[in-house]
């Protein structure tokens, strides 16, 4: 039981593409650190196969424009 709703949550993630947000963040924390992660990005979301990146200040998008080879995927991502 516990494993069938465990791959029923994974397929869901992954029709949904919530797990790219996931590895995206993992990135994320990687590269700069789970404070960053909490303070300086406001939302994290997919919007037209595009992962989008809002972030609170010029300083966090200059960072992660920096390391966006990083964590590039199969899909784009754009930071706002």
């Amino acid at each position: 039981m516990h494993s069938e709703i465990k791959t029923i949550v994974k397929e869901f993630f992954k029709t949904q593409k919530l797990d790219q947000i996931t590895i995206t963040e993992e990135k994320i924390i990687k590269a700069l650190g789970q404070n960053f992660l909490d303070k300086m990005i406001k939302q994290i979301y997919i919007q037209n196969n595009k992962i989008v990146i809002q972030t609170n200040t010029i300083e966090a998008k200059t960072e992660l424009n920096l390391i966006k080879q990083k964590i590039k995927q199969n899909t784009q991502v754009v930071i706002k």
